[in-house]
C-alpha cells in the first residue's frame, strides 16, 4: 500500500471519531472542525516518517488537537488585541481627511501590484471579493494555514510600505 492510500485510509477510518472528539474538545464549530481536520490530513500527509511511527492514529489525532489548540491561541490573541484597541469613531470627515485618506488607497494600490503574484491573488479574494480563508483555499487548492500566512504577510507589507510613505 502507498504511502499517501495508507493516510486516506487512516484518515477515512478515523474521521467521524476524530471529528466528534475535536467538536467536543474544543468546542469548535461545525466549519472550524473540518478546517482543523482538512489541515491535520494536509500535514499528516507531508509527513515522511509516518511509516516509522509505532502509533500512525494517535499522530493523527495529535496532530489535530495540536491545531485545535493553535487556532483557540490565535482566536484568542485576535480577541485580546481588538479589545485593547480604541475605535474612536469620526463624526465628521474633513476634506483635507478624505483626501489624505484617497492618497493612501491610492499608495496601496499601488503597492499591491508590486507584490507577489500568489500574495496579491491571494488578499484580493479575501479583500476584494470577500471569500472566506476556506474558499480561497479550494480555488487556489492551497492548506487554510498557507492563504493565512499569505494574508499576513501581505498585510505586514503593506502596513511596512505605508510607514514608509509617511
Amino acid at each position: 500500500m502507498s504511502h499517501s492510500s495508507y493516510i486516506v485510509k487512516l484518515f477515512e477510518s478515523h474521521y467521524a471519531d476524530l471529528r466528534a472528539l475535536i467538536a467536543y474538545k474544543f468546542k469548535k464549530q461545525h466549519h472550524d472542525v473540518d478546517d482543523i481536520l482538512q489541515d491535520a490530513f494536509h500535514n499528516v500527509l507531508r509527513a515522511e516518517n509516518l511509516d516509522q511511527l509505532d502509533n500512525p492514529k494517535a499522530y493523527l489525532y495529535q496532530t489535530a488537537s495540536n491545531l485545535a489548540l493553535n487556532r483557540i491561541r490565535k482566536q484568542k490573541y485576535h480577541e485580546k488585541y481588538l479589545a485593547s484597541q480604541d475605535f474612536e469613531q469620526v463624526e465628521e470627515v474633513s476634506p483635507e481627511q478624505i483626501v489624505i485618506s484617497r492618497r493612501a488607497l491610492a499608495d496601496v494600490c499601488e503597492s499591491i501590484e508590486d507584490f507577489p503574484e500568489k500574495y496579491r491573488r491571494t488578499f484580493l479574494l479575501s479583500r476584494v471579493e470577500g471569500k472566506t480563508y476556506k474558499e480561497i483555499s479550494l480555488e487556489l487548492n492551497i492548506a487554510e494555514s498557507t492563504v493565512e500566512k499569505h494574508i499576513i504577510k501581505t498585510l505586514k507589507f503593506l502596513r511596512d510600505r505605508l510607514q514608509e510613505l509617511e
